[in-house]
């Protein structure tokens, strides 16, 4: 079994520039684990999921040690940026915790005013999430949570947030936006962090 490195990397959501995810990255720096919040280039999907999750894999092969697993965390878009790369490009192996925040796992029709390949591919009913989902029980091995608001607004419809499979919590959160800086969100994440690390 490969080890586990103290290693979180922190996905942003869509058009976000990471600074929604600044709060989270201290609380886990101070609590001993070495977060990386991962910049992805066109953010906001122009080029598709696939493109974006190269780049994952590339900063996964660079800020993790060879042989190690890490924590992913993924906000919005970024929770299927991860699920692309741990279920299509073979990353399970170097995953031991998933943590989505409010991810469109089955889409979200907000998605339909987004008229090119990553705003389609994030619509609900997608072939792409349709695909993901098939086989979404290859997640379990990384013992993976989902966090939710049903005030969520931009993950239309709500239940689109669950994941479906491990451990799902829902939040009292009024905004989409406000869900990675949240305390309630920043505990119950830490906490699912510290625990992938027993």
């Amino acid at each position: 079994m490969n080890p586990k490195s103290h290693t979180v990397l922190l996905i942003p959501g869509i058009f976000d520039r990471g600074t929604s995810l600044l709060r989270m990255q201290r609380a886990l720096a101070a609590a001993g684990f070495d977060t990386h919040y991962i910049h992805l280039r066109y953010n906001s999907g122009w080029h598709g999921m696939e493109y974006l999750s190269s780049q994952l894999m590339a900063k996964m092969e660079k800020l993790v040690g060879k042989g190690a697993t890490c924590t992913l965390v993924g906000f919005s878009m970024g929770g299927i940026v991860a699920r692309y790369y741990l279920q299509s490009m073979n990353g399970i192996g170097r995953v031991h915790k998933f943590i989505s925040i409010a991810s469109p796992h089955h889409g979200s029709y907000w998605a339909n005013f987004l008229p090119y390949k990553g705003g389609k591919q994030l619509r609900v009913g997608s072939e792409f999430l349709r695909g993901l989902n098939q086989s979404i029980h290859m997640l379990e091995a990384t013992e993976p949570v989902s966090i939710w608001t049903k005030y969520d607004v931009t993950i239309m419809p709500h239940s689109s947030a669950k994941l479906g499979v491990g451990t799902s919590y829902e939040v009292p959160v009024i905004l989409h936006r406000l869900m990675p800086m949240s305390s309630k969100v920043i505990s119950l994440m830490k906490n699912e962090v510290i625990i992938g690390m027993e």
